[in-house]
C-alpha cells in the first residue's frame, strides 16, 4: 500500500459515516462505535505505512486486512448508496409496480435487517484490527509530522563523469551570460527541470565549474536545499553564517555580501511552490549587480513558476549512443569485454530498460559489473526496480517526487500503472476513470465540477513531471499524455499490490489486486484465467490497447460471449469496466447486476443492435461509452433511470434512430456526442428535451435536422445559446432525404432558430438544404474551424465577419464564389485569419471572390495574409485565388494550371503536390518560385514531360529546386528519362518512380542517393548498375512490369 493512501481513504470513510442518515434502523450505536475504531487506527496509520517499508511483514498483513475491511465499509456505504437512490428513481417512476413493492413494509424491515447485520459485522473487524495494532506499538502521526528524507549535495564533479551533456551546458551558460532586454531584473532566475535522477545537480555542477563561469562571476555559492524551504537556512548557508543566529543579522550580512556584485547562485534539489517564500528570500537577493543569476534545479513546473523564472530548461534523457557509453564504461571490466557480441547485446537490452536516465544508468552499470557475465542473461527480461536489487537506491531517489505528492495525487498516480509503457494515455479517459474510482474529490463550489478538479489533478501531475509529451488532437482538440519509463516502473513498485497489468497470456493474476488491465491484445481464443475469476476484489477491468491494436490492422480482435460472461460473474465489485469489440450481437443482461459500476465501454461492439434493458438499473453509472457501436439501433427506453450518468458517447453510432423520450430528465449529463432527430416517433426525444441539457460541453452533433422542416421553429427549444460550454457542434441533415425546393428552403429557417452560443470554436454543417448561410454563423466570435459537407444547394456564404482559421469545403455543386462581396474592406476579415483551407468537389467554384483578374493581380483586399495550409481538389472551373506570401504546403488536384502558377507564385512553398492537374505539361512557369521546396509529388498528369526540352534548356531548370530533399513521379505516361537537372540538386535524398511505363533509362548519378524506389516499369535500362548497397544509403530498387487487369 503506497503511504499516506489508507489515512486519506479512512478519512473519506468517516465523512461518509457521518453523514448516513440511519436513526430509523436504530443503527446509530453501531455507526458511532465503528467511526470511533477508524478514528484511533487513523491516527497511527501513516506510522504502521511507514513500518511496513522496512519489510516488517507482520505489518504489511496488518495493513492489507485493513484495507479489505475498508474496502467493504466502502462497498457497504456504496450499496447503501445505491438502494437510496433505486427509491428516488422509482419515486418519480410512479406507475412502476416494483415501486410499490420496494415500499412495502416486508422489503424495508428486510433490508433494515440486512444493514444492522452489516455494520455489526464491520464494527466487529475494525474492532479486532484496532486491538491487533497494540501489539505494534505505532506511535500517533499527523500528516504534516511527516520525516521526508534529507539529501545534500555539493557543487563539484568532475568533467568526464559528465556525458551527453554538452549541448544543454552550452544553453545554460549562453543563458548565464545573457544580459538582453528580455532579462528585466538585475537578478535573473533560470530553472533546470526534470524527473528524479535525470542529471540536473551534475548540469548545474557541470557549468558551475566550467573557467568561463568562474571568471565571469564575483561571488559564486552553491545551496542544497533539499525539502524545506528555509529562507533564515537558506540565507544562513549563503554566508556560512551560524543558523542560530537572530535573523535580522542573517538578513544584513546577506544583503551586504550581494550587493553590487554580479553572483551566481545555485539552489539546488528545490521543492517550493509557494510563491511568498519565494519573494522573501528574493528580497535579500535582488541587490545583486546586473546580469546575477540563480540557477534552480527541481521536479516541479510549479517551482520554476514560484520562482519566476525568466527561463526554463527542460532536461530530457541521453540518446541510446549516449546511455550505451556511461553503461559501458562502468559495467564492463576492459575493452575485451566489449568485443564479446552477446554480452554487448543483454547490455544494450538492459540499457534501454534505463529509458536514458543517468541516475539509474550509473546504478545499474555499477551493479552489472560486479556481476558474473555469464550471470548477465538473467537480467535482461527482469524490470529496471527487480534489477535495482541492491539498496533500491534508484527507486528511494525517484520516490522522492512522489513522497511529496498529496495524498490525492497519488492514488492518481498509481492507477497509471495500469496503462502500458509509451502508451499514449487520453487526458479525459484518465479524469473519467479517476471519478469512477472515487479518487476525485468535490468541491465546496457547486459549479466546480469533478471533470474541472481532476483537469486540475492532471495539470499538476504534468507540472511535476509525472506525465510527459503532452500531446493535442489538431480535429477534435483531445489531450493526450505519456509516462517517463522509469515514471511508470515506480507507479509499477508503488501499486503492486492493487494493480496488475497483465503483459503476457497465461500470467498469473492473484487474488489481492483491485484493478487490472491488459497490456497485450485479446482477441476471439482468449479465455478467462482461473487466477482472473478468483480475483474477487476487482474493481476494474481495463483493455487500453483495444483500439490502438485495431487501428493497426490487428487480426479478430473480439472477445467472445463465454468470455465475457466469465468476466462478469467473476466480481460484483466493478467500478470499471471495458467490454470493447465484443463479438456478440447481443450484450448479456447480467450487466445490470453491477450496482457499483461507474464507467462502462461498449465501443466497437460493432454486432449489437439494441442494449439490454437491464442496463437501466446501473443507477451509480457516470460514463457509458457506446463508440462506433455501427449497427445500434436504439437506446433503452427508460435509459433517463441512470440518474448518475455525466457522460454518454455515442460517435459513429450511424444506424441510430432517435433518443429516447425522457432524456431530457437527465440533467447531470456534461457530454452527448451524438442527439438524434426523429418526430414521427411518440417515443423520440423531441428539441425541448435537448434544451434541458444546460451542462452539456465539449462535442455535440445533432442529426436528423430534415425532420425539423414540417415545423422549422421547433429548432429554437434545444436552447444551443444556452450551453455556454459547447465549443464543437456538428449540424446535420440526411443527405438522400429529397424534397421540393419550398421544402428545403426550411432549412435555412431551422439554421437561423438554431441560435449558438459565441463560444462555438468548431461548427459543421452537413446536408443544408437552403440557399444561403444564416447570419448567425456571422455571430460566433470565437468561431475557428468551419465546415461545409454536401450542402448542394448552397450559393451564398458570409464570411466576412468571421476570424476563422481553418475553412473545408466538400460537395458545394452551386457555390460560385466563397466571398460574394466586391472589393470592399468590409469583406477583407474573412481571409485575414486563414491558415488553412480544404476544397473539393465545388464543381462550379468560378473564384475565391468576385474581383476582376486585374484586381486580383494587383492584390484585392482578399488576400491571405496567414495562410500556411491549401488543398484543392476537383474545383475544375476555379480560375483564380488571392494573393498569399506565407503558403508552405499546397495539393492539387483537377484543377487548372493557372491554379498551380497562382498557388506557387510569391509564396515559400515547402511540399508541393500535384495530381491530374488538367493540361499540365512543365513546370516551367514556375520553378522560380519553388527554391524553398523540400517535397514534391506529381501524380497522374497525363500530358507531363519533366524533360521535354522544346526551348533547350527545360531539363536543366530543375536543379532551382535547390533544397529538394524528396521526389516523386507517379502515372507519369510521357517520362521517357530523368531530368538532366535533377543531378545538381545537392540536397536530393529520396527519389520514388512509381508506374511510369515509358521509362526506358535510370542515370548513374541515383547512386548517391538515399533512398532510390521504383515500381511498375515495363522495360528499363540500369545505366553502369548504380543499384546497390553501402554503408551511406539504403536502396530500394523493383523493376517490375504492371499489374494486367
Amino acid at each position: 500500500m503506497a503511504e499516506g493512501i489508507l489515512f486519506n481513504m479512512i478519512e473519506k470513510l468517516i465523512g461518509k459515516l457521518g453523514s448516513v442518515v440511519v436513526q430509523c434502523w436504530n443503527m446509530r450505536d453501531d455507526l458511532d462505535k465503528l467511526v470511533e475504531n477508524m478514528s484511533e487506527i487513523k491516527a497511527v496509520v501513516l506510522d504502521a505505512e511507514e513500518q511496513q517499508g522496512t519489510n516488517n511483514h507482520q505489518v504489511q498483513l496488518w495493513l492489507e486486512n485493513l484495507k479489505d475491511a475498508f474496502d467493504d465499509a466502502d462497498d457497504f456505504l456504496d450499496y447503501f448508496n445505491t438502494e437510496e437512490l433505486r427509491r428516488q428513481v422509482m419515486t418519480n417512476h410512479k406507475k412502476a409496480k416494483k415501486v410499490r413493492i420496494f415500499f412495502s413494509s416486508s422489503n424495508q424491515l428486510l433490508f433494515s435487517y440486512k444493514m444492522v447485520q452489516k455494520i455489526k459485522e464491520l464494527s466487529k473487524r475494525i474492532e479486532a484490527l484496532n486491538v491487533d495494532k497494540r501489539v505494534f506499538n505505532f506511535t500517533n502521526r499527523a500528516p504534516e509530522q511527516r520525516v521526508l528524507r534529507e539529501r545534500e549535495t555539493h557543487s563539484f564533479i568532475s568533467a568526464e563523469d559528465v556525458i551527453g551533456r554538452d549541448e544543454e551546458k552550452k544553453e545554460l551558460i549562453e543563458l548565464l551570460f545573457n544580459t538582453s532586454n528580455n532579462v528585466k531584473e538585475n537578478v535573473s532566475v533560470i530553472s533546470i527541470i526534470g524527473i528524479g535522477g535525470l542529471g540536473k545537480t551534475a548540469l548545474a555542477q557541470f557549468v558551475y565549474n566550467d573557467k568561463k563561469v568562474q571568471e565571469h562571476f564575483e561571488f559564486k555559492k552553491w545551496v542544497c536545499v533539499s525539502d524545506d524551504f528555509d529562507v533564515k537556512g537558506i540565507a544562513a548557508k549563503i554566508i556560512k553564517s551560524n543558523t542560530t543566529a537572530e535573523m535580522e543579522e542573517v538578513q544584513l550580512e546577506l544583503r551586504n555580501k550581494v550587493k553590487g556584485k554580479r553572483y551566481l547562485l545555485v539552489l539546488d534539489d528545490n521543492w517550493n511552490e509557494n510563491r511568498n517564500l519565494w519573494l522573501e528570500l528574493m528580497i535579500l537577493l535582488k541587490d545583486g549587480a546586473e546580469g546575477s543569476k540563480i540557477i534552480i534545479t527541481a521536479r516541479s513546473e510549479m517551482v520554476a513558476k514560484a520562482s519566476g523564472s525568466s527561463s526554463i530548461l527542460f532536461l530530457k534523457g541521453l540518446s541510446e549512443k549516449q546511455s550505451w557509453t556511461l553503461f559501458s564504461q562502468l559495467a564492463f571490466e576492459n575493452d575485451r569485454e566489449l568485443e564479446n557480441e552477446e554480452l554487448v547485446s543483454i547490455g544494450k537490452e538492459i540499457v534501454k530498460k534505463c529509458a536514458g536516465v543517468p541516475l539509474a544508468i550509473r546504478s545499474i552499470g555499477s551493479l552489472m559489473y560486479f556481476k558474473e557475465k555469464e550471470d548477465w542473461s538473467t537480467f535482461k527480461n527482469k524490470d529496471l526496480m527487480q534489477i535495482d536489487e541492491q539498496g533500491d537506491k534508484i527507486l528511494q531517489l525517484i520516490k522522492l517526487s512522489y513522497d511529496h505528492l498529496p495524498f490525492h495525487l497519488k492514488k492518481c498516480f498509481a492507477f497509471c500503472s495500469l496503462f502500458p509503457k509509451d502508451y499514449f494515455i487520453p487526458k479525459t479517459t484518465l479524469i473519467r476513470l479517476w471519478i469512477a474510482q472515487g479518487f476525485v474529490q468535490s468541491s465546496d463550489d457547486e459549479s466546480t465540477s469533478l471533470e474541472d478538479i481532476g483537469h486540475m489533478y492532471f495539470m499538476d501531475l504534468v507540472y511535476k513531471s509525472f506525465f510527459q509529451n503532452i500531446t493535442e488532437d489538431n480535429f477534435y482538440g483531445s489531450v493526450s499524455c505519456q509516462m517517463h519509463d522509469i515514471m511508470h516502473d515506480l507507479a509499477s513498485v508503488i501499486s503492486r499490490n492493487d494493480c496488475l497489468l497483465v503483459n503476457k497470456k497465461g500470467q498469473h493474476i492473484d487474488k489481492q489486486p483491485r484493478h487490472v488491465s491488459f497490456g497485450f491484445q485479446l482477441n476471439h481464443s482468449w479465455q478467462v484465467p482461473t487466477s482472473l475469476l478468483n480475483a474477487y476484489k476487482l474493481r476494474t477491468f481495463l483493455l487500453p490497447l483495444k483500439w490502438v491494436n485495431s487501428m493497426n490492422g490487428c487480426d479478430r480482435c473480439s472477445i467472445e460471449l463465454c468470455a465475457c460472461n466469465s468476466i462478469l460473474a467473476s466480481s460484483r465489485r466493478f467500478r470499471v469496466l471495458n467490454l470493447s469489440f465484443l463479438n456478440l450481437t447481443n450484450i448479456p443482461s447480467c450487466i445490470g447486476r453491477m450496482k457499483q459500476l461507474r464507467y462502462l465501454d461498449l465501443s466497437c461492439c460493432f454486432m449489437v443492435e439494441e442494449l439490454p434493458r437491464s442496463i437501466t438499473e446501473l443507477v451509480n453509472l457516470e460514463t457509458l461509452l457506446l463508440n462506433r457501436c455501427s449497427k445500434l439501433r436504439e437506446l433503452p427506453k427508460d435509459l433517463w433511470k441512470l440518474v448518475s450518468l455525466r457522460h454518454l458517447e455515442l460517435d459513429y453510432c450511424h444506424n441510430l434512430t432517435s433518443m429516447p423520450r425522457g432524456i431530457g430528465k437527465m440533467t447531470n449529463l456534461q457530454t452527448l456526442t451524438q442527439f438524434v432527430l426523429d418526430t414521427t416517433s411518440k417515443d423520440s426525444a423531441k428539441t425541448s428535451e435537448l434544451g434541458g441539457l444546460h451542462n452539456l460541453r465539449g462535442l455535440l452533433e445533432i442529426t436528423g435536422l430534415e425532420h425539423l422542416r414540417h415545423c422549422p421553429t421547433e429548432a429554437k427549444p434545444m436552447n444551443l445559446r444556452g450551453k455556454s460550454h459547447l465549443d464543437w457542434l456538428a449540424l446535420n441533415w440526411k443527405e438522400d432525404n429529397v424534397g421540393d425546393a419550398n421544402e428545403l428552403e426550411k432549412d435555412e429557417i431551422i439554421l437561423q432558430d438554431i441560435l449558438l452560443h459565441s463560444n462555438i470554436k468548431t461548427l459543421i454543417i452537413s446536408g443544408f438544404g437552403g440557399v444561403k448561410l444564416s447570419n448567425s454563423v456571422n455571430l460566433l466570435t470565437n468561431l475557428v474551424d468551419l465546415n461545409l459537407y454536401n450542402c448542394t444547394r448552397l450559393q451564398y456564404i458570409q464570411l466576412a465577419p468571421l476570424h476563422v482559421k481553418d475553412l473545408y469545403m466538400r460537395n458545394l455543386p452551386c457555390l460560385e464564389y466563397i466571398v460574394n462581396d466586391s472589393n470592399s474592406d468590409n469583406s477583407s476579415s474573412s481571409c485575414a485569419s486563414l491558415t488553412d483551407i480544404v476544397l473539393i468537389l465545388l464543381t462550379n467554384l468560378k473564384g475565391w471572390c468576385k474581383c476582376s483578374e486585374e484586381e486580383i493581380s494587383r492584390g484585392c483586399c482578399h488576400q491571405f495574409q496567414s495562410l500556411k495550409r491549401l488543398s484543392i481538389s476537383g474545383c475544375c472551373n476555379l480560375v483564380s485565388i488571392p494573393q498569399h506570401k506565407h503558403i508552405r504546403e499546397v495539393i492539387l488536384r483537377e484543377v487548372r494550371e493557372t491554379i498551380l502558377q497562382q498557388a506557387v507564385n510569391h509564396s515559400k512553398v515547402e511540399y508541393l503536390q500535384i495530381n491530374s492537374i488538367l493540361n499540365l505539361k512543365s513546370l516551367c512557369g514556375v520553378f522560380q518560385h519553388l527554391s524553398t521546396l523540400y517535397e514534391l509529388y506529381i501524380t497522374n498528369c497525363k500530358e507531363f514531360d519533366p524533360c521535354n526540352d522544346e526551348d533547350g534548356c527545360y531539363s536543366m531548370k530543375w536543379k532551382e529546386l535547390s533544397n529538394l530533399k524528396m521526389l516523386t513521379f507517379k502515372d507519369i505516361p510521357k517520362m521517357k528519362y530523368l531530368p538532366e537537372g535533377l543531378q545538381h540538386i545537392t540536397t536530393l535524398q529520396t527519389l520514388r518512380i512509381w508506374s511510369c511505363e515509358n521509362l526506358t533509362s535510370i542515370p548513374e548519378w541515383v547512386k548517391s542517393l538515399q533512398v532510390f524506389d521504383i515500381e511498375g516499369g515495363k522495360s528499363i535500362r540500369l545505366l553502369s548498375c548504380p543499384f546497390f548497397n553501402d554503408d551511406r544509403r539504403i536502396i530500394t530498387t523493383q523493376v517490375k512490369a504492371p499489374t494486367q487487369a
